[in-house]
């Protein structure tokens, strides 16, 4: 690693010529200063999404685009795909809430007027598409949200019903104890 580190620096000082407008050691230092990741903002990350969708739909079909864009469909909570980043090429995961926020916008994008039919097109293919891989993930937490609440309720009409049991024993306890006991009639 040293080695390597050693022969980066020599190779790009060594002349002090430039390649591009850059030498290698200000490339290199200036990449490791990009690499610093920030959390994006709230919709942030939807808004470079659907900026590089636009982008593409412009150029190519949907078909080509999803291959060049889409990485990976995890249909996770925390990743429901991952999408390329157009200027590093790097993919970026977008949880559920960013990908819904993504199809909403692109579904915007695609009403937009004077645009080519195909683009819109292409726009509203890439919105159908991350709705079927949000929809399941929006649908099991509804379903989980109702057996929660469902067995919740049923866990609260056993506790009544067993509190209404108790209520009852102990008013027979109650109504024994205030009943004078029958005397029976002793014969000497």
């Amino acid at each position: 690693m040293f080695v390597l580190g050693v022969l980066l620096l020599a190779g790009g000082c060594h002349t002090g010529q430039k390649s591009g407008d850059a030498t290698l050691l200000e490339r290199i230092s200036s990449a490791r200063r990009r690499h610093t990741w920030v959390a994006p903002k709230p919709g942030e990350l939807a808004e470079k999404g659907k900026a590089a969708i636009v982008t593409e739909c412009e150029k190519q079909s949907y078909d080509t685009a999803r291959k060049g864009l889409i990485v990976s469909e995890i249909g996770l909570h925390e990743d429901v795909f991952v999408l390329r980043d157009r200027i590093s090429y790097a993919g970026v995961g977008y949880g559920l809430d960013e990908a819904q926020r993504l199809e909403e916008l692109l579904r915007a994008e695609a009403k937009v007027g004077g645009r080519p039919a195909e683009q819109a097109n292409c726009i509203e293919a890439f919105a159908e598409h991350l709705e079927t891989l949000s929809d399941p993930l929006v649908e099991a937490d509804e379903r989980r949200k109702e057996l929660d609440s469902s067995a919740f309720n049923d866990a609260a009409k056993e506790a009544q019903e067993q509190a209404d049991k108790k209520l009852r024993e102990a008013d027979r306890s109650t109504e024994q104890k205030a009943r004078p006991a029958e005397s029976v009639p002793q014969n000497y």
